[in-house]
């Protein structure tokens, strides 16, 4: 009887894993499930994690490689916002309006940070390189303009040059009416996203060409901040609308403003506040940085004003080919989430955040989640779950389980990176959803997906690849780094700073700029922890005093 029991346990178990998932495969391959019908990621699914690295080596690679247009011999990424395979075994870029700000930005963080830091991989740097020039020399406002010197954050399908999207300058369909960044208009949000990406890179490389475009981006979010919006009262019935610090959609050369509202003030605060923190090291003027600082704390107290989202909970204001919205009625995921990513790398902005975090990542669930699916919607004008929001939503809950301990986020985060690891197949292909179509985007497949993954590693270390020797993360940039066989050695922009790293055995030394410093059990003092696992461990250093860290290590290890 006994046994009995237990196979039909078994079998009620089996048959109920079987239906607790919305489909049974997805982009190409069977959907893994465990005894409890909860999701498995794609690749090694029985090893938590192991299938985060692989899914990002597999998107590195095939950018690495990416098809390139034969009308201009650039890689589509520069000038197309996704693809389709052709049929014979080729891609062809696709004639919807592009995104150029999203992936060329995107490629800073994603490549040559996230993932050179983890491999070593020194050609994340040209390639970041290329993107980065071609925004600077094809898609700035020219000087002048009342938003002059400014990335614009659209472009027409295959055009070489960026200058907004002509597509939806006149409408031809029903569809397009009303719709899209149209020619010589720009996202103010879209400013700050490069001018943090072209400040990270001038971080690691030192070239001042890329501090002068920062700058020219900071400049202009300081001169045109709204500086009467309402941070002190209530809500203004008479008005019956909310402002925000800029305006969302903007004519470069007038001025005059297309659409006012955007909660999306997260990437200015990211340049303005890191430009401020680094003044003394640029040099940077004594007016420059009171405008900086002005500009930043209008967005900062705003963001907790009645007006402000976190109050209003209307999240809005972010994709380039999404219609006019002048009452304010769609939603986007990505704004508080990166809003909440943003105050736990700063947690000092916020003396509620343990409040404020979980309610941002709980609004985002219970308004984007997919039923029966560890999946997230991209917006309420576009609810379609995809791969990149997904991950993005799994970060900021790996972050708050780093953050609080609270091992629920670590199981939310858990599932749903397993989810957006299918959208990975095993070309380099990176699906946008697993319902979307044969339409491959470049930001929801690459740049605004690898980097999920790797935040969610650095903030979990243990699902990092076991046995093998990576830098997950440092709180600074790293400008050098080297993997050999008995070392690993790096540099850091700022001489105080804490790195997390996975390693294949206790490391033998740590030394900093050529200095050994001490194990310590007390993460305060700078230092080294170590923090055993059952194959190999985590690293925790921490230093004060100098930007060279070099790591002996115990034993030679083959990397990826």
């Amino acid at each position: 009887m006994k046994i009995f029991l237990a196979l039909l346990s078994t079998l009620l178990i089996w048959h109920f894993s079987k239906a607790q998932y919305k489909v049974d495969s997805m982009c190409g391959a069977k959907v893994n499930l465990d005894r409890n019908g909860k999701l498995l990621a794609r690749y090694k699914p029985q090893t938590p994690g192991a299938s985060y690295a692989i899914a990002v080596k597999l998107a590195v690679d095939f950018l690495k490689k990416c098809p390139v247009s034969p009308k201009n011999n650039l890689p589509l990424y520069l000038t197309h916002c996704s693809m389709y395979r052709d049929g014979k075994g080729g891609y062809v870029g696709s004639d919807w309006p592009h995104n150029p700000i999203v992936v060329n930005g995107g490629l800073v963080q994603s490549l040559a940070i996230d993932w050179r830091n983890y491999s070593g991989d020194e050609t994340m740097i040209a390639i970041t390189r290329q993107a980065l020039d071609h925004q600077i020399k094809f898609g700035t406002t020219p000087a002048g303009w009342q938003w002059s010197n400014v990335p614009y954050a659209s472009s027409d399908a295959g055009s070489v040059t960026y200058h907004g999207a002509s597509r939806f300058d006149t409408a031809v369909t029903d569809e397009n009416k009303g719709r899209g960044d149209g020619s010589y208009v720009l996202e103010v949000d879209k400013i700050g996203e490069m001018g943090i990406g072209y400040l990270r890179f001038y971080q690691i490389t030192g070239e001042e060409k890329y501090l002068d475009a920062a700058l020219k981006c900071a400049d202009a979010l300081a001169k045109h901040v709204r500086k009467s919006i309402n941070t002190e009262r209530g809500l203004e019935w008479k008005k019956l609308s909310v402002t925000s610090p800029w305006p969302f959609r903007v004519r470069a050369e007038t001025g005059e403003i297309l659409e006012d509202y955007t909660s999306h003030t997260v990437e200015n605060l990211r340049l303005l506040d890191e430009l401020i923190r680094i003044r003394e090291n640029i040099k940077l003027s004594r007016e420059k940085a009171a405008a900086y600082k002005n500009a930043s704390a209008i967005a900062w107290r705003w963001m907790y004003s009645a007006d402000g989202p976190i109050k209003t909970s209307i999240w809005k204001g972010y994709f380039e080919d999404i219609r006019f919205d002048p009452i304010n009625l769609n939603r986007v995921n990505n704004s508080p989430m990166e809003f909440a990513r943003y105050l736990l790398k700063n947690p000092l902005h916020d003396t509620e955040i343990s409040t404020t975090v979980p309610g941002l990542v709980w609004w985002v669930k219970n308004t984007f989640g997919e039923k029966g699916m560890n999946a997230i919607n991209e917006q309420t004008g576009c609810y379609l779950p995809m791969g990149s929001h997904t991950s993005r939503y799994a970060s900021v809950c790996a972050m708050w389980y780093e953050h609080s301990g609270d091992k629920w986020f670590k199981e939310e985060a858990y599932r749903f990176f397993n989810h957006a690891s299918y959208m990975a197949e095993p070309d380099g292909v990176v699906q946008t959803g697993h319902n979307w179509g044969s339409e491959i985007w470049f930001s929801d497949g690459y740049t605004d997906y690898i980097r999920h993954f790797m935040e969610g590693i650095a903030s979990v270390p243990e699902w990092a690849p076991a046995g093998e020797n990576h830098l997950l993360r440092s709180t600074s940039v790293v400008q050098k780094i080297q993997y050999l066989d008995k070392q690993i050695s790096y540099q850091t922009y700022d001489k105080v700073a804490k790195e997390v790293l996975r390693l294949a055995a206790k490391p033998l030394a740590v030394k900093v700029d050529g200095l050994a410093i001490k194990e310590t059990k007390n993460p305060a003092n700078e230092g080294w922890v170590w923090e055993p696992l059952s194959t190999g461990g985590v690293l925790r250093v921490y230093h004060t005093n100098g930007a060279a860290v070099s790591i002996s290590l115990n034993t030679a290890n083959k990397l990826m």
